[in-house]
């Protein structure tokens, strides 16, 4: 995977399918909020018994589990397809030693490896059910941390301050609903971890679970790859992929070559070691003397000033590295008040709904603004929403 634009496109891909569940959850939850606005409060008890009987919240489950089993498929051949490019990136080297070179599709050892990585990545969407998905919620009465919450409570949850905000009209009931609709678009839909068996014990949000799991699968599937072709042809050291604009601690790593020994060192010494912690970097099995570098000098040196040139913005100065991680937390920004924009429509508070596209318009304009000003390319599809509609403002 040495192609950063195509590895984009894969991670992409997932992340879009699930952020779209959490918009159809947002909508869920707007639009049962939307249901108790003008009831009585006895009317608003029969529709929480009716709401409590119906199929709202199934649907939404088995809309995501449909999603889930999807890419439970598209793993597998995501997977398959980065163990060939591996193993037919390597054929020269197999020739260059005089070894038999054998395609993944006869290689049995690859191919139980990569299915051993398959059937770990799905577990994670095999684990998304209505238990492991939920909401971080705080008491919108009391403010204390509720934590985890998952989907049929979230959902009682919203049922019951429908219910209180009706009986009690002690104001608005749009304004009374707003701060607990506001948190379930803060908090996006998340996993709780702890019930996945690989997981960490902590709770984040599904979409981004789903990217990061995709790209770790992702380097586990290149790395073992690599090495055990590297077996197989006499591997003795590492390429490493190079991309601008790149952290400055992989500067003087990417793009070169080093023996076994040295990688392992290297690697070891690094407080991000290559392939984690958000490092887009991979690693190739190579034969030394006889492998040419994919990358000049002269294009290390372009990624290497590339990345470390200096930029300023508002009397700040940053790398150019720096600047994208600045544009990273726009465009989150940008995408945090889309959540609220879509709850808030889906709930009818339109009050709240011009705020929220108020801060859009201001958000895109900073980023645009300070991408043009430290000559970075715009990528407005990070910023984007599935199920977002613009609402114009009136003046």
């Amino acid at each position: 995977m040495k192609d950063d634009k195509k590895l984009e496109t894969i991670l992409e891909l997932f992340f879009n399918r699930f952020n779209a569940i959490n918009t159809k959850t947002l909508e869920l939850m707007g639009e049962t909020a939307k249901k108790f606005e003008k009831l009585t409060p006895s009317e608003a008890h029969r529709l929480r018994r009716q709401l409590e009987l119906g199929n709202d919240l199934d649907d939404l489950v088995n809309k995501i589990s449909k999603v889930a089993k999807i890419s439970e498929k598209d793993v597998i051949k995501v997977l398959e397809n980065t163990a060939k490019e591996n193993v037919e990136f390597s054929e020269v080297f197999y020739k260059a030693k005089n070894k038999e070179y054998v395609d993944y599709e006869h290689n049995e050892e690859l191919k139980k490896f990569v299915t051993s990585i398959e059937k770990e990545t799905n577990q994670l969407f095999q684990s998304i059910d209505k238990n492991t998905l939920g909401f971080n919620l705080v008491d919108p009465r009391t403010n204390k941390n509720i934590g985890f919450v998952n989907l049929p409570d979230t959902y009682k949850t919203i049922l019951d301050e429908a219910i209180y905000n009706v009986a009690s009209g002690q104001q608005d009931y749009q304004s009374a609903m707003r701060g607990i609709l506001r948190q379930l678009a803060d908090s996006g839909l998340r996993i709780n971890e702890a019930k996945v068996s690989y997981g960490s014990g902590y709770q984040r949000r599904l979409d981004s679970v789903v990217r990061e799991s995709i790209l770790t699968s992702l380097r586990r599937t290149n790395l073992g790859i690599q090495e055990q072709i590297g077996k197989e042809f006499g591997a003795d050291g590492f390429e490493l992929t190079a991309h601008s604009p790149c952290a400055e601690d992989h500067l003087d790593i990417q793009g070169r070559q080093f023996t076994k020994k040295e990688f392992e060192k290297m690697n070891n010494n690094l407080m991000r070691p290559i392939g984690e912690l958000n490092c887009k970097h991979f690693a190739f099995s190579i034969v030394m003397g006889v492998s040419q570098h994919n990358y000049t000098k002269k294009q290390l040196k372009e990624f290497r000033d590339d990345s470390l040139k200096k930029v300023k913005y508002n009397g700040k100065t940053y790398t150019k590295y720096e600047a994208t991680q600045v544009q990273r937390q726009l465009e989150t920004a940008i995408r945090k008040q889309k959540d609220r924009q879509i709850i808030a429509r889906s709930s009818g508070d339109m009050q709240e709904v011009e705020k929220a596209q108020i801060k859009i318009r201001q958000y895109t304009e900073r980023y645009k603004d300070f991408s043009n000003k430290c000559g970075l390319d715009m990528y407005m599809k990070r910023a984007s929403v599935s199920g977002y509609k613009r609402v114009a403002i009136k003046k």
